[in-house]
């Protein structure tokens, strides 16, 4: 038992390095654990699990201070950016870390109801699936609600899509390959320029705690955890479109309601990850692949895994509000400007250690198309059309027809 205690706090450890350092994820790292770790697939399990969830924790807190975010967080930016430059980017952390804690648990409670509903659920919808998927990009565009924007949306979404289809379905780069210069161009570097031409700077932050009303996060934190049980087992729905729906669900538009959402989404759908592997026997992350690979997963695993995850959770919210002040009382000695630099040509390098010169080249379209929102005002939700427009064209049984078209097989 102490060498699963042991392995757990080695994942913690890994999924805040991974969570820190923009450009690296989970998912980059899962390949060498499956070597390292062969002769226990216990303890194995143990560090997958609880690197993923600490990961989920920690990455909001570049994604606060840098605005480099990792896959998940990217609509976390903008509102964390923008109380950062109020002096409240502490309290954005908080705001995430304690929707992170709250929505793992509350996942943990709805987990029973979950399993009994979920499996013949599943098994209804899977066919429609395509039609499930084009529903929610539908009501995501119909939300800009003026004509114009609604068009640019549009237009993003299949733009995006296209860069996917380019990107993932052809012999341009390998699958897992392409997703790093493809999410870190719409999502990371595409936020990080304006910093970076602007000459931006930070101002002093506070450093005393907010009070958090229990009243005002428990509706988000409710929406998102539902939203994040539903993106954990439905392919290619992220918690970009699980926040979106939870909002238009609960009615909410402040700030510190969307922070409190979108991380509670993004907990939710990373432990929903690992319950799929029971409920349906598919994965739905690239951790949860892994996991597969090492264990078939039955109810006694299951309860392992939610007991890692659960522990996971604790340790890194006491770590995450300690990094999160710690980056914030020292962030305004920092030269802003000269971090984001050092933050864009970090992700440059790891493209190209990764995808290699190809990536290079996928980075700076999709960067390009990524900075395509802010210029027309649209949310940039649209650009994960990237993964949204494939998957729903492999549900349709139209993905070979549609890539052989374009001339890409």
């Amino acid at each position: 038992m102490l060498d699963v205690l042991a392995f757990t706090l080695a994942g913690v450890g890994l999924g805040v390095v991974t969570g820190l350092v923009p450009g690296l994820h989970v998912n980059n790292l899962t390949p060498i654990m499956l070597v390292i770790a062969a002769s226990s697939s216990l303890g194995l399990v143990a560090l997958i699990v609880a690197m993923s969830i600490t990961n989920v924790f920690i990455s909001y807190i570049p994604s606060t201070f840098l605005g480099a975010p990792e896959a998940g967080t990217e609509l976390s930016v903008l509102p964390a950016q923008r109380l950062l430059l109020e002096g409240r980017g502490y309290h954005a952390v908080r705001l995430t870390i304690w929707g992170c804690l709250g929505g793992l648990i509350l996942s943990t409670i709805v987990l029973t109801p979950f399993l009994l509903v979920v499996t013949p659920a599943y098994e209804l919808i899977k066919p429609q699936m395509h039609w499930l998927l084009t529903f929610v990009i539908v009501v995501m565009v119909l939300l800009e609600r003026s004509k114009g924007k609604i068009l640019w949306a549009t237009a993003i979404f299949f733009i995006s899509g296209l860069l996917g289809l380019l990107a993932l379905d052809t012999n341009l780069l390998p699958g897992d390959a392409a997703l790093m210069p493809l999410l870190s161009g719409l999502f990371g570097v595409s936020a990080l320029l304006p910093s970076i031409t602007a000459g931006a700077s930070l101002p002093e932050q506070n450093l005393e705690e907010e009070p958090l009303e229990a009243r005002e996060m428990l509706k988000p934190l409710c929406a998102g955890t539902a939203a994040g049980a539903v993106t954990g087992v439905i392919p290619s729905m992220g918690p970009s479109q699980g926040t979106v729906l939870a909002q238009v669900a609960t009615k909410s538009s402040g700030t510190e309601e969307f922070l409190t959402a979108v991380s509670s989404v993004n907990t939710s759908k990373a432990l929903f990850s690992f319950v799929a592997l029971y409920a349906i026997g598919s994965a739905r992350s690239g951790a949860a692949i892994a996991v597969k690979q090492s264990m078939e997963v039955g109810p006694t695993e299951l309860a392992f895994i939610i007991g890692v995850a659960l522990l996971a959770g604790g340790i890194s919210a006491v770590i995450g509000l300690k990094l999160g002040k710690f980056a914030a009382k020292h962030m305004e000695a920092v030269p802003y400007r000269a971090l984001c630099i050092a933050v864009l040509g970090l992700i440059v390098v790891m493209t190209f250690i990764y995808s290699g010169p190809v990536g290079l080249l996928v980075l700076a379209t999709a960067t390009a198309v990524g900075t395509l929102p802010a210029v027309v005002k649209v949310k940039r939700t649209h650009a994960m059309g990237v993964i949204m427009l494939p998957c729903i064209l492999f549900f349709a049984g139209a993905k070979g027809g549609v890539v052989s078209a374009m001339g890409l097989g």
